[in-house]
């Protein structure tokens, strides 16, 4: 009988998320014995009542080994949308396949940043996914990069999986990686230590995560930062090395790889609580000292107390709002990047003049904001 190790004794239902280097190997095919052991682990977690849903990449690198002419140079979107509408279906027919060997059925959800902004849409996806685990049905997860763009990608599969875990009220999320865990610098440099348990809070600004595979679009990084959003709500996440013999099973039930601790007592039912985990990476509205002490006293966010604008994003995405350098809020913007770039610090009655329109005087609404608690709690001077 499997017994989970003692910080996951409490857990009923995981996200699984694999990179790309997980799934394929480095001459771009299909690596089936590690997708065997991924089933096999993933059956194992069912027979012992623990729900899993599955978030896998590598569908555009084994799509792309297809593209022998005409093929589209790196980073372009077409070549991200060609590859996956090849390797979608030729990885999940494998995963099928592997899963009938066991007595276990799969099944395939394809996903936008849309389906998690959109309230009604996020609850219809939610819906499915608990239908299809009551029904002892592992959900494979996936961005949908054969239509996805740059105004409703979720970045990424680290994130599509934190989102997710979010979504279906997971107790813990597992990233499999390249890496043993994390480390406090780049692993390759010889005094480089390694973290195995990273506490609630801790700060990890200084630790070079720039570091990426030569599959997939993450890295480090990106783990870290989709981490983050997730243990602020409640949930547990490890990370975690493809090259352990049972590279499921055993940062589940052993004391290796890296694990986060998460925040208590935070209800991953609130409306907030989604906000807080469908962020898009990298987008910052930065405030000034007076818009700051209305943000943390619940008011809206006017143009008027907007200083600057970081990263590229579109109405209804939520963002970072920050004060000094310090993040301390998240909501979700009533105008996209360069809308607010033109009318901040402008009154709310100038917005149709400058844009032409106006679809609200706010720029982010009270009821779509979600202030820090460590901040809200803190006296205002």
């Amino acid at each position: 009988m499997m017994t989970l190790r003692e910080e996951l004794k409490s857990c009923q239902r995981l996200v699984i998320k694999v990179g790309s280097n997980v799934v394929i190997k480095p001459d771009g095919r299909c690596d089936t014995r590690s997708l065997r052991i991924l089933v096999e682990d993933i059956i194992t977690l069912q027979e012992s009542g623990i729900e899993v849903i599955l978030v896998s990449s590598g569908s555009v690198s084994l799509g792309k080994t297809y593209l022998k002419e005409h093929t589209p140079r790196n980073g372009r979107v077409d070549l991200q949308q060609s590859a996956s509408s090849i390797g979608q279906p030729i990885l999940i027919n494998i995963y099928s396949r592997l899963f009938e060997e066991n007595q276990g059925i799969c099944s395939q959800i394809l996903l936008t940043h849309d389906d998690f902004r959109n309230r009604k849409r996020f609850l219809h996806v939610k819906q499915t996914i608990d239908v299809l685990l009551k029904n002892n049905i592992v959900p494979i997860l996936n961005e949908n990069d054969s239509i996805a763009y740059s105004k409703n990608t979720v970045g990424d599969n680290d994130h599509l999986a934190a989102q997710t875990a979010q979504m279906v009220n997971a107790d813990a999320l597992l990233v499999i990686t390249s890496a043993r865990g994390l480390y406090d610098k780049d692993p390759s440099e010889p005094d480089a230590k390694f973290m195995k348990q990273v506490p609630f809070g801790y700060d990890l600004e200084g630790i070079d995560t720039s570091k990426k595979t030569s599959f997939g679009r993450g890295g480090m990084g990106s783990k870290i930062h989709a981490i983050n959003k997730v243990t602020p709500l409640g949930i547990k996440a490890i990370l975690s090395s493809k090259d352990e013999e049972r590279f499921v099973l055993n940062p589940l039930t052993k004391d290796i790889g890296t694990f986060f601790s998460p925040k208590n007592h935070y209800d991953p039912e609130l409306k907030k609580a989604w906000l807080l985990s469908t962020k898009k990476p990298n987008c910052i509205v930065e405030v000034d000292e007076g818009a700051f002490f209305a943000l943390k006293k619940g008011k809206s966010l006017f143009a008027k107390g907007i200083l600057s604008v970081s990263g590229s994003f579109y109405k209804g995405d939520s963002v970072d709002i920050c004060h000094d350098g310090e993040i301390f809020a998240s909501g979700i913007c009533e105008y996209d990047s360069k809308e607010i770039k033109k009318i901040k610090r402008h009154h709310s009655d100038d917005i149709e003049d400058i844009l032409g329109f106006r679809t609200s005087p706010e720029v982010i609404l009270t009821n779509n904001l979600v202030i820090n608690e460590d901040i809200k709690d803190e006296s205002i001077s």
